[in-house]
């Protein structure tokens, strides 16, 4: 790698460390919050952050939260024990480029009823 390219690398990843270490301490404000609206207000903070955090580490989200889906073991971590032959995702993954580095959390799926 030059020079150049070894210092963007450098400078993008203090970006993204500076972006975490922020949504750290946006942790602690959610912590210290009374009341629900300190705890909404700190809430989303901490969402934007890591958000922030996450885009300049590359990330995205896989799965739609409360999407029912086909079961797949390698698709899906279970949040239950089981094999069920549908689940609803509970909570999103993440993935760097084609990489999926944490499958999205599943859940079983009741029966739609008919």
């Amino acid at each position: 790698m030059g020079l150049l390219p070894a210092a963007l690398a450098e400078a993008a990843w203090a970006e993204a460390d500076l972006a975490l270490a922020r949504a750290l301490a946006d942790l602690d404000e959610l912590g210290a919050a009374r009341g629900v609206q300190q705890r909404r207000a700190a809430l989303a903070l901490l969402t934007q952050s890591l958000a922030q955090a996450a885009r300049k580490r590359g990330f995205a989200r896989v799965g739609e939260l409360g999407k029912r889906e086909t079961f797949n073991p390698k698709r899906h971590d279970l949040v239950a024990p089981g094999k069920p032959k549908f689940v609803r995702i509970r909570a999103r993954g993440v993935a760097r480029g084609p990489v999926v580095l944490v499958n999205p959390r599943a859940s079983a799926a009741r029966r739609k009823k008919t």
